[in-house]
């Protein structure tokens, strides 16, 4: 700004008063007046003969100074002869280059003017390097609105130079007598600061197109993934590290290359902006005639909202689910199909869940501990239309009450001595998309049954200690081994949540009530266990399978596996039979003892075979099956025993 009084005494009586009596009149500039208040805050001596000077690393400043100088050179050949001097600065006000006549350099140099001087307002109070830095805008300083004296003979026009994102870089000053200035001078320094300023910019595209070239080849070259880039003619522009090792082929059989000449698969090659995203296929590879099975995701390329290619990114498949193993505290595992039981009324229960797979309604699963509730909830998420999405359990009844609240609502920065920086995001948020199981429902406090109540309400959360509403889409499956309509009439759970809950109710049945299916689990823990510890499946006597379906067990299938996973470590041989199993099933068993049993195991077999064929209707494949025999040896016990059916 071009800030004119009629008489430069004026100024001087009011840089007196301020510097002697600390007194500032409304006449003065506002832009000098808050620059004189500053200076004197900070301590400038007004009477200081010489300007600081400090060393700079000129290296670093070398483009700006390029690009710099023939626009001050230009600006120079304007003002040349008349005593100004046209003078570039760093982003600190300390001087880097100057240009002028001699004498006028000669005479900048007695007050220190001169490379590395220090012209900062910090450092020499009002000036125009230094105030037009402090307010990052052009200024000029005339005469006596200098804070420093000996700046006093000379008035300074500046400008700060910004790079792109809008940091001062550097500034432009003129400086010359007082009694030379004209209003126009200091347009002319944002003229050539423009100029300056695109220059730089021009020279910064060049340089950032030459860097993402580079970086976009290291990035490609060191990413996990196989990557393809293609033009909308299918060329193959681009083929990463990765990708010439997964399918065996070298440069020369890449690039350049139309991608119908590289794979045979329609999706793959199809010239259309059509976009994949984690599609499975058998990748048909035609120079090598291999086939590689890969997750691929095909990603259409815009610019200016025109088609100009496609990237491709393939996975191999095996790496893509050993990721997805490692993020097992997200994903859910259990399918139905690994869900074991043939017994009619779980098998009800097995539909129900599936029914419930098929909605997006709250799901509560209620049973014994030990029945697989948490399973049948993995299996109801992998069913549903989120199994892409997080599977996220949190036991209600394993965390202390002062506690779920953050870990299911999560916390805003600073809600609690001790919370993380930042806050942190609660289970909702981070199964937003997906499915969050509440284990152990009707151990949550009447408190925390409000909060769970209101975001399944509303469909948003608040982090605790927060004002922030989150919107999430979770589907909720709870579990609990309560009568939860007990305990809403006893007031300890709330009776608006419990039919939140209770859209979609499934009961698991305990293993005491399908004991037909014990056979076949146990089958099933001990292959899946002797694969883990190492071991051949051994051969299992009925005398082993009729304890197990005598016993009652009170923990259910996590009892059995239990109970299984311990014979096996202890066993020696290849052979299971009653004998093997630990104590504690016989001392459940009423008037059993262990060697009673081993030495009745024939009857035990007879009544095992009789159950097997009441079992399956006299079907003798399935029956033989199910006992885990040959259907030889099934017709020799039948007829061993004498059994007719």
């Amino acid at each position: 700004m071009f800030f004119v009084y009629s008489q430069r005494e004026d100024v001087k009586k009011m840089w007196k008063r301020f510097i002697f009596e600390n007194e500032l009149t409304d006449k003065l500039s506002p832009i000098v007046k808050d620059s004189w208040i500053r200076s004197n805050q900070w301590k400038v001596d007004p009477f200081q003969p010489y300007g600081h000077i400090k060393k700079i690393q000129m290296e670093r400043y070398k483009s700006l100074i390029d690009w710099s100088a023939p626009l001050m050179e230009g600006l120079y050949s304007i003002v040349k002869g008349s005593g100004f001097l046209v003078i570039l600065c760093n982003e600190k006000g300390q001087l880097l280059k100057s240009i002028g006549d001699p004498n006028t350099l000669e005479k900048a140099a007695q007050i220190g003017f001169v490379e590395g001087a220090d012209w900062s307002e910090q450092t020499m109070g009002t000036n125009a390097i230094g105030t037009s830095i402090v307010m990052d805008q052009p200024v000029q300083i005339f005469a006596e609105e200098h804070y420093s004296q000996i700046c006093q003979s000379w008035t300074c026009s500046a400008a700060p130079i910004h790079d792109s994102k809008g940091r001062i870089i550097g500034v432009l000053n003129v400086s010359g007598p007082y009694e030379k200035v004209h209003p126009h001078t200091l347009g002319m320094v944002v003229s050539a600061v423009r100029a300056i300023e695109y220059q730089l910019k021009l020279n910064e595209n060049a340089e950032k197109n030459i860097m993402m070239q580079r970086f976009l080849e290291a990035t490609t070259n060191n990413m996990k993934e196989s990557i393809l880039i293609i033009d909308t003619k299918g060329i193959i522009i681009k083929a990463n590290d990765q990708l010439k090792k997964l399918l065996c082929l070298v440069q020369s059989c890449l690039e350049g290359k139309t991608i119908d000449e590289l794979f045979t698969n329609k999706d793959i090659v199809s010239n259309a902006p059509v976009s994949l995203h984690n599609q499975e296929l058998h990748l048909k590879v035609k120079p090598t005639k291999t086939i590689h099975h890969v997750m691929v995701d095909k990603i259409p390329i815009y610019k200016d909202q025109q088609w100009i290619g496609s990237m491709i990114m393939l996975k191999e498949i095996e790496k893509v689910r050993q990721f997805v193993n490692h993020l097992s505290g997200n994903q859910a595992k259990i399918t139905f199909d690994e869900i074991i039981g043939q017994h009619p009324y779980f098998i009800q229960k097995v539909n129900e869940a599936k029914l419930s797979a098929a909605t997006d309604s709250n799901v509560l699963i209620l049973g014994e501990s030990g029945t697989g509730k948490e399973m049948f909830a993995q299996a109801i998420h992998n069913e549903s239309k989120r199994k892409n999405k997080p599977f996220i359990a949190i036991n209600c009844g394993g965390i202390p009450r002062d506690l779920l609240g953050s870990e299911l609502f999560g916390y805003a920065d600073g809600a609690f001595t001790g919370a993380k920086k930042g806050g942190s995001a609660g289970k909702f948020e981070l199964a937003d998309g997906g499915t969050l199981f509440l284990d152990e429902i009707g151990e949550m406090s009447l408190e925390m049954q409000v909060l769970l109540l209101r975001v399944i309400q509303e469909k948003e959360v608040v982090r605790i200690g927060g004002h922030k509403v989150i919107p999430v889409d979770v589907r909720i499956i709870a579990a609990t081994n309560k009568n939860l309509r007990e305990e809403v009439k006893k007031g300890s759970f709330r009776e608006d949540l419990f039919f939140r809950l209770n859209v979609m109710p499934i009961t698991l049945p305990p293993l005491r009530e399908r004991k037909d299916d014990i056979p076949l689990l146990a089958r099933h823990f001990i292959d899946r266990l002797s694969k883990k510890l190492n071991k051949p499946f051994p051969d299992i006597m009925p005398d082993f399978l009729q304890v197990l379906m005598q016993y009652d067990w009170p923990g259910n299938i996590r009892e059995l596996q239990n109970i299984l996973e311990r014979t096996l470590n202890r066993s020696t041989k290849p052979i299971l039979s009653a004998k093997d199993l630990p104590e504690e099933v016989y001392q459940m068993l009423p008037g059993q003892k262990k060697e009673e049993m081993c030495v009745n195991r024939d009857e035990m077999k007879k009544q095992s075979i009789i159950q097997a064929l009441h079992l399956f209707n006299g079907n003798i494949t399935k029956a033989a099956k199910h006992l885990g025999i040959s259907r030889s040896t099934f017709y020799r016990q039948m007829k061993k025993f004498n059994i007719l059916y």
